[in-house]
């Protein structure tokens, strides 16, 4: 990487403003819908891509295929509205929603012309960095820096009341894990950074957190043994430290301890010990079930799951989401919605690991995937937070594959 006194003169205005929307974007997720902003602009300035370069963004396969991966989460939802239960959120969520897709097609366009991915990761893994401090502060002290306290059993740190600082950094987890990769080329202490925030991820107390947690940390080590070919000392030295790390944040944290004890009852097979093991998703995933049951080709519309559980006599609880990105899809959108977006997003892994077949491409697969991962059974998958957290990472992750095209060493 050139050193940033050389790369940033070479930069135009525009490529300025999209790296510096980008890193805004990811530094203000812990203050609720700030990122919406940044967001939008950027949502704006890849509408103008797609009005003045159209044949350009077109003829890239990773864009290409992008778009396909936005339309084919988009075009269900419309399908869907003639019979959606909630027809006014359905409606204005229909409207907003390619917006954010959108919104990622800047940060591939500059990265496919500038060296910008070092400046972005580095900056994204400072950025985490600094929340993984904050809440270990938290845990240490009982407050975090803004005086917000601890909410046992559940750390928050930056993000307050906003229980969701695990899950956040373990969809990034990917691609900390590529910029810590690239800095230990460099010294190889500068793999201790990585530790504060795998200890986070598992104080926040998030079982879904922690289960992406794992399966980035292995993904992302098969890449690893696959590119790179460490020596086996290396090999066992890096998974020691991970695993001292890990069983030192269970011994210090009793409620993270009991949380993890408690999804063995998964395996005890009956209803009460799953619920106790899922936090009680049996019963949402349940209810969500007999919902698809009725509408099984269109679905009840997006944001209709609540209602029409509810109204059918399916739970006696209104929950706002699924806790199940597949099963989220196939309610609110049918089996129609479901084949679309499982269809399309295979697809697109596909295209980004023959973009390059190359470490990169890998950390790209690998992040893309745990963002749009079927099995997530944290957020909504419609929310408008799930989306201003995944698709800035779907973007950066397809950034990472084209940069390829301007010399970026993976």
């Amino acid at each position: 990487m050139s050193p940033l006194s050389h790369v940033l003169p070479r930069w135009d205005r525009l490529t300025l403003t999209i790296v510096g929307l980008t890193i805004l974007t990811f530094l203000v997720f812990p203050f609720g819908r700030s990122a919406n902003a940044p967001l939008a602009i950027l949502a704006l300035i890849g509408l103008w891509l797609l009005a003045t370069r159209w044949r350009k963004v077109w003829a890239q396969p990773v864009t290409r295929w992008l778009l396909i991966l936005v339309a084919a989460l988009w075009i269900p939802q419309w399908l869907a509205l003639p019979g959606a239960v909630n027809f006014e959120r359905a409606w204005s969520d229909a409207i907003y929603y390619p917006l954010f897709g959108i919104a990622a097609l800047p940060v591939i366009w500059v990265a496919q012309r500038h060296d910008v991915l070092p400046v972005i990761l580095y900056s994204l893994l400072a950025i985490v960095f600094v929340w993984a401090v904050d809440g270990l502060w938290q845990f240490a002290t009982g407050t975090n820096v803004l005086g917000y306290p601890y909410p046992r059993p559940r750390l928050s740190g930056l993000f307050g009341e906003n229980l969701t600082m695990g899950v956040v950094i373990a969809h990034l987890l990917p691609l900390l894990l590529e910029a810590t990769r690239r800095l230990i080329q460099r010294c190889v202490a500068w793999g201790l950074v990585i530790l504060p925030i795998l200890a986070v991820i598992m104080l926040s107390g998030s079982r879904s957190a922690m289960l992406l947690m794992l399966f980035g940390l292995v993904l992302y080590g098969a890449l690893v043994l696959l590119f790179s070919r460490p020596r086996w000392y290396w090999i066992v030295g890096a998974i020691a430290v991970v695993f001292v790390g890990m069983a030192g944040t269970l011994a210090l944290s009793p409620e993270t301890r009991d949380r993890v004890e408690r999804v063995g009852k998964i395996f005890e097979m009956d209803r009460e010990s799953f619920n106790q093991a899922t936090s009680k998703r049996g019963d949402v995933w349940l209810s969500g079930w007999e919902v698809a049951k009725d509408d099984p080709w269109l679905g009840v519309g997006v944001r209709g799951y609540e209602l029409a559980a509810v109204e059918r006599g399916y739970t006696d609880r209104p929950y706002m989401h699924l806790h199940f990105f597949a099963l989220d899809v196939q309610v609110s959108t049918g089996l129609v919605g479901l084949l679309a977006y499982l269809s399309a997003y295979f697809a697109f892994l596909v295209v980004l690991w023959r973009a390059g077949g190359n470490m990169a491409a890998g950390v790209g697969v690998v992040a893309v995937g745990l963002a749009l991962l079927p099995i997530n059974t944290h957020f909504g998958f419609y929310a408008s937070y799930t989306l201003a957290i995944i698709w800035p990472i779907i973007g950066l992750a397809a950034a990472l594959v084209v940069s390829q095209s301007v010399g970026e060493k993976a």
